[in-house]
């Protein structure tokens, strides 16, 4: 009976340990399985985190290659754009330039230069002359000065404080010399701008129209600067004296 029921007792033990290594071994089976799905899922978590972040990166590179194109095409407009209002600018200074340039000639705008001043006066012994004519400054006298400085190159002149443009006249009535409608008295000083060493030079040519007024005793003083003042023209210009003109004819007609 002992002997039986330690054998017995050791085939408990055995079954028991049997039992406890097969429990052992399935649960280290399990848990080593699970720990292979659970490093498989990690793995495939990372792989998939690694595509998508591929992925994006891709993504991101060609949408800056597409920024790139955009901003290079913006720069080359920006620059077109650029050049062209340079372009504009620089056309629109030559025509603002131009401009100026026709408003000064046709004495619309006061005007500052170098030039030459040149002073006419009548004879002081103009009563010993026989015919007192010849000792006083005529109409045709500044006109023949005028377009002596004209020809010389003089950008604009004037007489008195009166500018002169294509429109004006300078004339006698009597004894009296009118320039833009304007009475004048003597001493007449004309004011040029221009090159003045070129204005003075054909002002005093040898038997040039200086010499033939001071021939008569005329008073001729010529005098330079490098500072020139030239008032704007301030008479009606051609189109409102043709206006102004109009408008007498049709008032004297409807008196008759």
């Amino acid at each position: 009976m002992t002997k039986s029921l330690k054998v017995r007792r050791i085939h408990v033990y055995l079954s028991s340990v049997l039992l406890m290594f097969g429990f052992i071994a399935a649960y280290s089976v399990q848990v080593t399985d699970r720990s292979n799905r659970e490093v498989g899922d990690r793995a495939d978590s990372e792989w998939k985190q690694k595509v998508l972040m591929n992925e994006k990166i891709i993504h991101e590179k060609e949408t800056n290659e597409i920024l790139q194109e955009r901003l290079q095409k913006l720069r080359t407009e920006v620059n077109t754009k650029e050049k062209d209002l340079s372009e504009r600018q620089a056309i629109s200074q030559q025509v603002l330039h131009e401009l100026e340039m026709l408003r000064m000639q046709a004495g619309l705008t006061p005007v500052v230069g170098q030039g030459v001043t040149v002073t006419l006066e009548d004879s002081k012994t103009a009563r010993d002359f026989k015919n007192v004519a010849d000792g006083i400054v005529h109409d045709q006298n500044l006109r023949d000065v005028v377009n002596e400085l004209f020809a010389a190159g003089a950008e604009g002149i004037a007489i008195n404080d009166q500018r002169l443009v294509s429109g004006s006249s300078v004339r006698c009535v009597g004894p009296t010399i009118i320039v833009n409608d304007i009475k004048l008295a003597p001493p007449f000083v004309i004011r040029a701008i221009g090159e003045k060493e070129t204005l003075v030079s054909a002002l005093k040519m040898p038997g040039g129209i200086i010499d033939g007024l001071k021939q008569r005793t005329i008073g001729v003083t010529i005098s330079e600067s490098n500072r020139i003042e030239l008032p704007a023209y301030v008479g009606e210009n051609d189109e409102k004296k043709a206006i102004s003109l109009r408008e007498e004819s049709n008032g004297e007609g409807g008196k008759k």
